[in-house]
């Protein structure tokens, strides 16, 4: 029973001498995921950020709206919806 129990502790002495690929958290790999990440990870960073900014750009139009006329408001929606367009379109080019 000992021999066995001390088989076991080996083993798993040898699995953490050895450690898996996917769970190397070396300096070298950390600065490499930082300074080169994943393209699927800048997919949604920049989705994320398109999101940010039609909230942003949506908020100050309906800020300024009060104090445009007309003709400047219409300007302003339709720059704020070329924008949303131009984002789109960005969107399917990733």
């Amino acid at each position: 029973m000992s021999d066995s129990k001390e088989r076991d502790i080996s083993d798993i002495l040898s699995a953490l001498a050895q450690p898996n690929q996917e769970e190397d958290l070396s300096v070298y790999r950390l600065m490499n995921e930082w300074f080169n990440p994943r393209q699927e990870l800048m997919k949604h960073v920049i989705v994320i950020q398109m999101i940010a900014c039609f909230m942003v750009g949506l908020f100050l139009v309906v800020t300024a709206g009060e104090s445009l006329s007309p003709e400047g408001l219409m300007v302003a929606i339709f720059g704020f919806l070329i924008f949303v367009a131009a984002a789109f379109g960005v969107h399917t080019k990733l």
